[in-house]
């Protein structure tokens, strides 16, 4: 089975599944923008982009893409407990709401560099694809934990806008943990075939 393109594809099909009918349409038409690069505003900082740029392994651009992520939760979540960041700091600037917001662009992006690593004709011997998968799945997993405890936060304090940001980045995180497991599941099906090859 040639996973080229398909990894990505489940991503978002898993993301739209559980999205209601009304708001389909807009993921979808999120696909066709994010093919295109139309990002409304940079969501990285420019210390993220310089280690960015220093790498184009895939294992590790998924690792600095979901570090990023695991900050602007864990930054939001701190808010919510009376602690500003600190002068200086990356998110100092930035409201829990402009952090839900990259949070949500940042799982986007990572959808399409998994898939180009999976478009590379070198895919099969690359190991790092399952690195990555893997970085995946464990990072979405501990951020689907600190977006329900902000979901739950933002309710309470009646933060309607911060509440909806979160329940979008609960969908798309969730998408993200499918995908990442059924592309792990895939790779090792693709192994044991290998395996089966070369016993023959």
């Amino acid at each position: 089975m040639d996973i080229s393109f398909y990894v990505l594809r489940r991503l978002f099909y898993n993301v739209a599944a559980m999205m209601n009918k009304k708001k389909r349409p807009i993921m979808f038409m999120l696909f066709f923008m994010t093919l295109s690069g139309a990002w409304a505003r940079d969501f990285l900082t420019e210390q993220e982009i310089r280690r960015m740029q220093n790498t184009q392994d895939i294992d590790r651009r998924t690792e600095i893409y979901m570090t990023a992520a695991a900050l602007r939760l864990g930054t939001a979540l701190d808010r919510f407990n009376g602690k500003e960041s600190e002068p200086g700091d990356a998110m100092e600037f930035f409201s829990q709401e402009d952090m839900l917001d990259d949070y949500c662009k940042i799982a986007e992006r990572i959808m399409l560099i998994v898939d180009d690593a999976f478009e590379s004709p070198r895919r099969r011997e690359n190991i790092n694809i399952k690195k990555a998968l893997n970085t995946l799945k464990s990072g979405s997993s501990d951020n689907l934990k600190k977006l329900s405890a902000l979901g739950k936060l933002a309710e309470e304090k009646r933060k309607e806008k911060l509440w909806d940001l979160v329940n979008r980045a609960i969908d798309i995180t969730g998408g993200l943990l499918e995908g990442a497991e059924e592309g792990l599941s895939i790779l090792a099906e693709r192994e044991r075939e290998l395996e089966r090859e070369r016993a023959r």
